[in-house]
């Protein structure tokens, strides 16, 4: 395990992922934190909603990938803040290695990975703090650490997303075109635009899989 890699730890944005009865899944969180040198441990922040929580919870397992500058808004767009119950995120996504763990880690799209085995952990509200024994680590590039300013000013702001015709839109929701106006809203947490004269209250992200509650309208 190389130290190292600890100095990839901060005010960053990192893919966690786990896996369970042959399914793999991820998510990505803001916080991961050092909390001891000897043995090195990590305090991980992860969202009760999602089956990536839910793996962790059963099998004490998971790994850290730590994203780059680098990192293509895609990635983002591809794993969301919150992993679906029926979603196996990995599925025909070539750019991962399994560690000792046999959990995937990202490769070109990280500066560093950790693998570790959970030894504690805290409910709060909507998060659980797990405290991450680490078991393996390693240094996977030499690009810098995204911060989360970073991603917001850069990588979030330049996805320039592709704007569909409102009358496509509406079919392509199944929904009557009429003569109504059209709007257009935004999903806060990946960027998709959703364009029609309303947006369905059960209306689902089909990037990160958020609902309507985590749209605003833009137009």
């Amino acid at each position: 395990m190389k130290q190292e890699a600890l100095f990839q730890i901060g005010y960053g944005l990192y893919l966690v992922a786990a896996r369970e009865n042959g399914k793999d899944n991820a998510c990505i969180v803001n916080t991961v934190m050092q909390v001891t040198q000897n043995p090195v441990r990590l305090l991980v922040s992860v969202s009760n909603q999602n089956l990536t929580h839910d793996m962790i919870e059963h099998t004490g397992k998971l790994t850290i990938s730590v994203l780059t500058e680098k990192t293509p808004f895609s990635v983002y767009q591809h794993f969301g803040y919150q992993s679906g119950k029926k979603t196996d995120k990995f599925e025909d996504f070539e750019d991962v290695t399994r560690c000792a763990n046999g959990i995937y880690r990202l490769n070109r799209n990280s500066s560093a990975y950790f693998c570790g085995t959970v030894s504690e952990r805290y409910v709060l509200d909507t998060h659980t703090m797990f405290l991450v024994e680490v078991t393996e680590a390693d240094v996977v590039s030499s690009q810098k650490p995204v911060t989360y300013d970073y991603y917001q000013s850069y990588v979030k702001q330049a996805y320039k997303p592709a704007v569909k015709k409102p009358e496509e839109g509406a079919a392509a929701e199944g929904k009557s075109t009429g003569n109504g106006e059209a709007h257009a809203y935004v999903c806060k947490v990946c960027g998709y635009v959703y364009e029609g004269e309303s947006l369905p209250e059960d209306y689902i992200c089909p990037i990160c899989k958020h609902g309507a509650a985590d749209f605003e309208q833009i137009r």
